[in-house]
């Protein structure tokens, strides 16, 4: 089976526009908790929307850690919120984690603390080749 994306497109556009109505109208400047919330409000209107839902990481039987997205849509996409200076290595890392331990193939990381919206799309291609997709149009997306 080949991977879809045209299967996420009517979710992951309602989450851009999502942001963007976000930052034009609380602007750059709050604290993330702000951006969370603001963010799970706008969203849940359209879709359904968890706020830091826990997803366990087990070792044979026994728990070994746990990641907690900000915001799961959907059960299908993860979306981390930020209010940085600049996104960094750690905060691609933590996305990449969420996407492996849920088993989610799209993540988003969003940045509201700048002037302009900055946002990231990530894709779990360790889950979708474990579940046996094809990747022919691997290089439209980007791997983790």
């Amino acid at each position: 089976m080949k991977w879809n994306d045209s299967d996420y497109r009517p979710i992951t556009d309602k989450i851009i526009k999502a942001f963007y109505k976000v930052h034009n109208q609380l602007g750059p400047g709050l604290l993330e908790r702000a951006y969370h919330k603001a963010l799970f409000i706008e969203l849940s209107k359209d879709l359904r929307v968890d706020s830091e839902k826990e997803f366990p990481v087990m070792y044979e039987t026994q728990e070994v850690s746990r990641y907690v997205p900000d915001l799961l849509i959907e059960e299908r996409v993860i979306v981390e919120v930020k209010a940085v200076k600049e996104l960094n290595d750690d905060h691609k890392a933590q996305l990449i984690s969420q996407l492996r331990a849920s088993k989610i193939l799209i993540g988003f990381l969003v940045n509201f603390a700048k002037k302009e919206l900055e946002f990231k799309r990530f894709d779990n291609f360790y889950q979708i080749e474990k579940e046996g997709l094809s990747l022919e149009d691997r290089n439209l997306f980007q791997s983790l």
